[in-house]
Order: structure tokens, then sequence, then C-alpha cells
């Protein structure tokens, strides 16, 4: 299914109270945008709220980076880091506590979690495997991939439900089960929302055309990526994606990231150890 805005806006209408950015997160968009902010002033603002900060230093500090000696301040992380992995940091522990809680859907938050984090990590592994030294972009739009998903569950449950119903009744992709009853996908969703949020355009589009890379232009290669990454975690069987399907890779993304086949055995084992290591994430719920 194409991209639809007005389809898309005609399903958020009847969205009451959809979640916007948070305040950290704003001010932090703009700090860094600024060629004159320093790490200091960047420190300072993030340590102004102590439970960003915790996180920050438990994940810098986990064997995910895999740094040698401790990091003990988030001045010392950005300077280690860099601006856009703290950022990356910060944006995910607010998607976190944005849509934190459980769901009455037969879909249990945790699978869900688990294979959004399993997809950054395959992101990750996928952008080093194709010679990218940027990989925290990876990760994050992994990672985000599928709120769509979060966003339709919390805010139309009923039709949520629906689509898992059928789902299970077609044994179909839920992508699928979504054009069949919204007419819209939770990626397309998740677009739209981080537009609302002012997110870079590369990641709303990557995020919004990842079941179809095809339909991205500027950023054909890194939605090949979450296309694939996405796929790897589903083969893997780390957490769900909402049904029991691995689908098919598109030959757009073959043909983008520029892979042969004699590459997935060793990008499949290298997402299991990734993942493994990525679940400090999980902390953030």
């Amino acid at each position: 299914m194409n991209p639809d805005p007005e389809r898309v806006r005609r399903l958020v209408g009847r969205v009451q109270g959809l979640p916007t950015l948070p305040a950290i997160l704003q001010r932090l968009n703009s700090m860094i945008v600024d060629p004159h902010t320093t790490a200091k002033q960047v420190g300072q603002l993030i340590s102004s709220d102590p439970a960003v900060t915790a996180r920050i230093l438990k994940v810098v500090n986990s064997a995910f980076y895999g740094f040698p000696s401790r990091i003990t301040t988030v001045t010392h992380a950005i300077v280690i880091l860099g601006f856009n992995t703290v950022k990356s940091i910060v944006l995910s522990s607010s998607i976190f506590d944005t849509f934190r809680g459980q769901s009455e859907s037969p879909y249990r938050r945790e699978d869900f979690w688990k294979h959004s984090i399993g997809t950054g990590a395959a992101c990750r592994v996928i952008g080093k495997a194709i010679g990218y030294t940027a990989l925290e972009d990876f990760f994050i739009a992994g990672l985000l991939h599928d709120v769509g998903k979060i966003v339709l569950d919390q805010y139309l449950h009923d039709d949520f439900v629906r689509v898992l119903e059928v789902v299970e009744k077609k044994d179909c992709l839920f992508v699928e089960a979504e054009a069949e009853v919204l007419g819209v996908t939770h990626a397309e969703v998740a677009g739209w929302l981080f537009e609302q949020w002012k997110l870079s355009k590369g990641l709303v589009q990557a995020v919004a055309c990842h079941h179809n890379p095809a339909l991205s232009d500027e950023v054909q290669k890194i939605t090949s990526v979450i296309h694939l990454g996405d796929i790897v975690c589903r083969a893997l069987q780390i957490g769900s994606g909402g049904d029991r399907k691995i689908p098919a890779c598109s030959p757009t993304a073959w043909e983008a990231l520029g892979l042969t086949e004699g590459r997935i055995p060793e990008i499949l084992r290298a997402t299991e150890e990734e993942a493994e290591r990525a679940m400090v994430f999980l902390d953030f719920l």
C-alpha cells in the first residue's frame, strides 16, 4: 500500500489526545542544530532530568556500547559518544515513557518492545555490514519502526483488536490485516506522528516506507536497512511483530543494500549477539 497523507489524516483525526514530543527532547533538538552549543550545555539540560540522566549512564556503561572505562557524567557521555548518540538515547527513553504500560489486547507489549529492540540491533549489524559508521541512526530507526502499532493500540484499540483478529483468522502479515481493516498501516501512522514531532525528515520517511522501500527516495538505503532488519528479527523470533510470518525481502531493498545471500548467516549470528546486549533498553520500561 502506498502512503496516503489524506488517508492517514482521516484516521488520526479520530484520535483524541495523541502524545506530544516531550519538552526535554524539544529543547535538545533546538540546541543540537545550533553550531555554538557545547557538550556542557547539553549535559546541563539532560542532567536537569534525573530519570533521563540515570538511563543514559546505564546504557552508555552497558555491554551495548562496550567502553573499557566507566562514564560517570552526561557531559562525558556526550564527548565520548557525540550529540546524536545521546539524543538517540533520550529519544528512545522518551518513546518508552510516552507509550509505557500494558495493553488489554493479545499482543503483549513486552514482545512488541523486544521485537523493536531486536530490529534496532539488526539494523546496526546490517549498517555495519554495508560499511556505514553512523550506526546509531540505524539503531534508532529500527527501534522506532513499529511505534505506529502502539499508537493504534492505545488510541484506536477496537480497530487494533480487529486487525489482530484478521491476522489470526487469515494467518497473514500484520500490515496486510491493517490494510484490510483500516486502509492505513502502522508505518504511515508512525511517520505522521514523527512528522508532528518534527523529527528528521529522513527518519519520518524511512519509518513510513519500511514495508515498501521502493516508495522512499532520498533515504532508500536506511529504509532498506529497516526493512531487512525487521525480517532478520522475525526470522530469529526476537519478540513479536504481531503475526507469525516472515516477509520476503523487497528486491528494491536487496539491490539498495548490495548484500549477497552468503552474508545472511553472518548477519543472523551477529544480530543475536547484538540484540542480547541491546536488551538493556528494556530497563526503560
